[in-house]
């Protein structure tokens, strides 16, 4: 009877907002034309052969995707789709295929669509079904019913693993006022999988779950200088909705309590809450931004199935804009954890702080400084870490990259470099021998640029030496390329590399690598054609079947990938 209640009241609000929008006034469609149409459509293939012991890809893919925007008396209709062989487990070949008519403030969703209700209910994923979204002046309202996931049944036939999943239908409303810059919305979402959709063989590894989330997202501008926002959502989500065992009133929390009329509950219901705020100031020349997230352990949202629980995160970011932006310095600090019901054997922490310089010196000369660190420990939960057991690492990074141009006599020079540095230091006395690792990437660069004939051609010198104990791995050489832009219109585009690599490992002579690289793309008036491949070629060395866990399958590899797209643009 509760669903019953909720779905009236959900179709009752769309029909009869939706029904304002007969009441536009129509006047100005005649100064509209009367029918266009812009878009582009287009396919691409690839090939790809390697060596490699396990494929990473499929040896050939392919797609076609279109994107086509009909307007009528001024009123888009949006369309798109994109079709590919990965879709071949199914019935027919992976498409989608939705629209988005917008006129004045009145949109509608049809097909597959994505809309944006909070990052802490729904967020991220495409339903197919129907929207609608609203705003009329400082009234918001945003509703919507589909289906999020399509039915895939396991297979234990065809040798290769399918994670099996039900189909899930939801709905939601969004109901707030205000505009963009200063809102306040109210949520509500409501999702179910459907038990009976997919094939499941084993029970265990798959549960239909229905969760119900309130929200609410929040948004105030003072001055233009000033921003506030906050999201807040609460979660009833009951993991498995097959649980035999009745809901306990007597054992309830108060957020169970509270959403038990919004979800139908069983022993496998939790509820918990999830919140972040953010606070930025924005002045000439500097602008600064705190926010806070908490997402409680038991807090889960299907709208947006990605979000980590259990997590606490506070983070703070700086920009300075100095000498009218010819030095720009930004800095960002992090803090997060979990364990925030102090339930687990151990607590992780992180620590992360960043900071990066980059200045204009000259017309000519820029400089760019980048550090990062990331400090990673365990601290004691229910259970007493020692030294030898605890997790403990600090990371640190620097990147430091110099750039000269200049031009000259219709030719231009470019001259850049780029140094980076990595070290990781292990706390722990029992592992730090076996994590404990340097490495250093070099890198410099000259390009000349034929500005008329618009020719231009790089050459390329690299040096890394990645150091663990008493091993290492060096790798050091030089890539030459060039690149051109052809005929009268400047419409065929020719570019093509070839490098060469030196390796040298503690465990042996690791061969040395010849790698090429080239494209073709030619484009004329609305059409566009691109050819491309590249080549990495590594000598055997029998070596490598001693140290295969220890360096870079890199350096004993064929790797071949080519391929071709075309698109047409109207």
């Amino acid at each position: 009877m509760e669903k019953a209640y909720k779905i009236f009241i959900l179709v009752f609000l769309i029909t009869n907002v939706a029904g304002i929008t007969h009441a536009q006034d129509l006047g100005n469609l005649k100064k509209q034309k009367p029918f266009i149409i812009s878009g582009s459509i287009g396919a691409s293939a690839t090939y790809y052969n390697s060596n490699e012991p396990l494929a990473t890809r499929p040896p050939f893919s392919w797609n076609v995707y279109g994107n086509f925007t009909p307007t009528i008396y001024g009123v888009a209709l949006p369309l798109s789709f994109t079709v590919s062989q990965f879709g071949k487990s199914y019935s027919q070949p992976f498409s989608q295929f939705g629209l988005s008519p917008t006129y004045k403030w009145v949109k509608l969703h049809l097909g597959y669509r994505n809309m944006q209700f909070s990052p802490l209910t729904y967020e991220g994923q495409s339903f197919r079904g129907a929207g609608i979204e609203l705003t009329p002046k400082f009234f918001r309202f945003a509703a919507f019913y589909g289906k999020l996931n399509r039915k895939v049944n396991e297979d234990t036939t065809s040798g290769r693993f399918k994670v099996p999943q039900f189909s899930r239908n939801a709905y939601g409303v969004k109901i707030g006022a205000g505009t963009t810059n200063n809102h306040i919305d109210f949520i509500y979402l409501h999702a179910k999988d459907d038990s009976s959709s997919a094939k499941v063989i084993n029970k265990k590894i798959l549960s239909a779950q229905e969760n119900s989330v309130l929200g609410t997202s929040f948004k105030l501008t003072l001055a233009k200088k000033v921003i506030v926002s906050s999201d807040f959502a609460i979660s009833g989500l009951t993991q498995d909705i097959s649980a035999s065992q009745s809901f306990n009133d007597s054992a309830a929390t108060g957020l169970s309590k509270l959403m038990k009329p919004f979800v139908k509950s069983n022993a496998s219901t939790v509820a918990d809450w999830a919140g972040q705020s953010t606070l930025q100031l924005i002045l000439k020349g500097y602008n600064t931004t705190i926010g806070y997230r908490r997402v409680q352990p038991n807090f889960k949202s299907l709208g947006t199935p990605y979000i980590l629980n259990d997590i606490s995160l506070l983070n703070w970011m700086n920009n300075f804009s100095l000498s009218k932006g010819k030095l720009n310095i930004s800095t960002t600090v992090s803090r997060q954890n979990n364990n925030l019901n102090k339930k687990l054997a151990t607590e992780l922490q992180t620590l992360v702080g960043n900071a990066n310089v980059n200045a204009m010196l000259s017309t000519h000369v820029n400089l760019n400084m980048n550090y990062s660190g990331y400090n990673i420990k365990q601290k004691d939960g229910t259970q007493v870490l020692t030294d030898s057991t605890r997790l403990n690492q600090m990371i640190h990074q620097l990147s430091f990259t110099p750039s000269y141009n200049t031009i000259k006599e219709n030719k231009s020079h470019t001259i850049s470099g780029n140094i980076s540095y990595m070290l990781l230091d292990d706390k722990n006395p029992v592992s730090k021998n076996f994590t404990n690792s340097a490495n250093l990437s070099s890198s410099a660069n000259y390009t000349l640029g034929l500005i008329k004939k618009s020719i231009n051609f790089t050459l390329s010198g690299l040096y890394n030496h990645y150091k663990q104990d008493t091993n290492y791995y060096k790798s050091y050489g030089a890539t030459i390329g060039s690149s051109a832009q052809l005929l009268k219109n400047k419409s065929l585009g020719v570019q093509g590399t070839a490098g060469y690599l030196l390796n040298r490992s503690s465990y042996g002579n690791a061969r040395n690598n010849l790698t090429f690289s080239g494209n073709i793309s030619y484009h004329v008036k609305h059409h566009s054609l691109n050819i491309y491949a590249n080549y990495i070629y590594t000598p055997y060395n029998p070596i490598n079947n001693i140290i295969y866990n220890k360096v870079a399958q890199a350096v004993a590899t064929k790797n071949l990938m080519g391929g071709i797209n075309y698109n047409y643009s109207f």
